[in-house]
């Protein structure tokens, strides 16, 4: 059995008719939107619930988490100073730290930074679940109200 279809001429397509209008509404055009109705209970306005998270960290905080850091490295023994040199009598006066050397090789100072982000991850973290497992709990609550109501 064969099937044959035609194709329909310009003139009776809308985008190539003489008016040339779509029978699409136009986005542009302004609608006339009805007053919102005051929220209801149910539908209240809420602040966001992270309205109250700590903002970002302050040049004190990194430069104490910085020190903290340093201090953990230097206990691993990943990190040394110039001035513990063995050779170097232990009660002596240690040679100034030059200018033009590094006080971090790259890999240490990656290692800080690294540390410091999975820190200030965790705390998030743990933030964001909190408020999830907050409103997860008023949901059910109110599911709960809502199948016992019905």
């Amino acid at each position: 059995m064969a099937c044959a279809t035609l194709k329909r001429t310009h003139d009776w397509d809308p985008l190539h008719s003489p008016n040339g209008r779509s029978p699409k509404r136009r986005r542009c055009m302004p609608l006339s939107v009805s007053p919102p109705a005051p929220p209801t209970r149910a539908h209240q306005i809420n602040p966001s619930p992270f309205g109250d998270v700590p903002p970002k960290l302050t040049s004190e905080e990194i430069a104490a988490n910085i020190r903290e850091e340093m201090r953990r490295l230097q206990r691993r023994k990943q990190l040394c100073f110039q001035g513990a040199d063995p050779g170097q009598p232990a009660g002596g006066l240690s040679s100034p730290v030059r200018r033009d050397q590094p006080l971090f090789t790259f890999r240490q100072v990656g290692l800080i930074c690294e540390r410091m982000m999975k820190e200030r991850e965790s705390q998030i973290r743990e933030q964001y679940d909190h408020v999830l497992s907050t409103k997860l709990a008023e949901q059910y609550d109110t599911f709960v109200k809502f199948t016992y109501d019905q």
